[in-house]
């Protein structure tokens, strides 16, 4: 008997429309021959260029895997169902793919700008800047000054500090607050797309 280890990727993204099993899994056996063979195995072509995805069950694959001889052994160490997600390549950065990214970058400015104003604005600090100064220099403040300085520069160190991340500079090899809330949205994504396939009954499964 030969034991093939399998780990499949809850969510695989792929340019081609013909799928093999080393398209979506990794893959382990003693057997170097027989490990070759199943890694060409054919799982699964996309009909159409267009952008689509397809859920897949690991048995499908176990499936697949046991044409090449009955002697196989699978045993899974990934997830028992994984999405494929089919896209084809763009040969260069697109204006439409340009233009979203700018409007993200501005939305995310003026959006983060508009709320920390009205966060100064709900809290007063401006008065309360006013009244600190006040007190501890005994007359009114001109303009803007220490306070306002500090306040604003601690701001962009706090908010920094936070994310973990500015730029391409990143304080710690801790996933950003983004990394993670990103990986569990995607998680989500991905078990909402499995329980939507299965009960649709569109899922690649031994049965269909």
């Amino acid at each position: 008997m030969v034991k093939v280890y399998i780990k499949a990727e809850d969510n695989v993204r792929i340019n081609h429309a013909a799928i093999r099993l080393e398209d979506v899994l990794s893959l382990y056996c003693s057997d170097y021959e027989i490990g070759e063979k199943i890694k060409k195995i054919m799982l699964f072509r996309f009909p159409s260029k267009e952008k689509q995805r397809k859920i897949f069950s690991i048995l499908k694959v176990v499936e697949r895997i046991q044409t090449v001889s009955k002697d196989i052994d699978v045993v899974n160490m990934g997830p028992e169902d994984f999405v494929v997600s089919y896209e084809e390549r763009n040969s260069g950065k697109s204006w439409k793919t340009i233009g979203k990214i700018a409007f993200v970058c501005l939305v995310s400015f003026f959006g983060a700008s508009f709320s920390i104003m009205t966060y100064n604005t709900d809290v007063g600090i401006g008065d309360l800047f006013t009244n600190v100064y006040q007190l501890i220099m005994g007359r009114e403040a001109a303009g803007p000054n220490l306070l306002h300085i500090s306040y604003t520069i601690g701001l962009a160190i706090g908010i920094i500090v936070f994310f973990n991340h500015a730029g391409k500079f990143k304080i710690s090899d801790d996933p950003t607050p983004f990394e993670v809330q990103m990986r569990l949205y995607e998680k989500d994504v991905n078990d909402a797309l499995v329980m939507d396939a299965d009960r649709e009954k569109v899922e690649e499964d031994v049965d269909t």
